[in-house]
């Protein structure tokens, strides 16, 4: 099995379009934001953090491969994608013994754009929900995404003992 301290869990959770100084744990007293509040609480939250770019694929790219937007060649939503040589977190996770699993909230992260590989699981499946606003892009809402996510998770904990996973969930309302 897996020592759990050489091998843990990895949850990651984008915010897509969300300003830091709107959310609860970085400060802002009126927000409700309460499962965002306790993922800060008892997990990691950065405080000096800044995006490689204002661009969510571009932004996704840079975090999961480590690189910034030259290197890996991702300039914008939609006409790019991450190049199959990329390496990326959950291809190095995964031949590390990890479980992976994605679950997206928005089609310009959609598994054409190349941030699936090495996800054991990649969920993109936005189409059954309600059809974007004119000039808008089609998204899931948080609570559908997290729904997906915590399903996976209780696969999970039937599966392989002691197996880690890195579980990527992406937002555009956080909860």
């Amino acid at each position: 099995g897996c020592d759990r301290h050489a091998h843990p869990n990895v949850l990651l959770v984008t915010l897509d379009t969300t300003r830091a100084d709107r959310l609860g744990c970085y400060g802002f007293g009126l927000a409700h934001t309460p499962a965002v509040d306790r993922l800060a609480r008892e997990g990691v939250r950065c405080s000096d953090t800044a995006s490689s770019a204002p661009i969510t694929l571009t932004a996704h790219s840079s975090i999961m491969t480590g690189l910034y937007p030259p290197a890996h060649g991702v300039r914008d939503n939609g006409n790019y994608a991450l190049a199959g040589d990329a390496v990326t977190l959950a291809e190095r996770l995964g031949a590390a013994g990890y479980r992976t699993a994605a679950f997206v909230s928005a089609a310009v992260l959609a598994r054409r754009y190349g941030l699936d590989q090495g996800f054991g699981v990649y969920d993109d499946d936005l189409w059954s929900e309600d059809a974007p606003p004119l000039f808008m892009i089609r998204e899931r809402p948080a609570e559908r995404t997290v729904t997906r996510a915590l399903a996976w998770l209780d696969e999970w904990r039937g599966g392989t003992p002691g197996q880690p996973f890195l579980l990527w969930v992406h937002l555009f309302d956080p909860p």
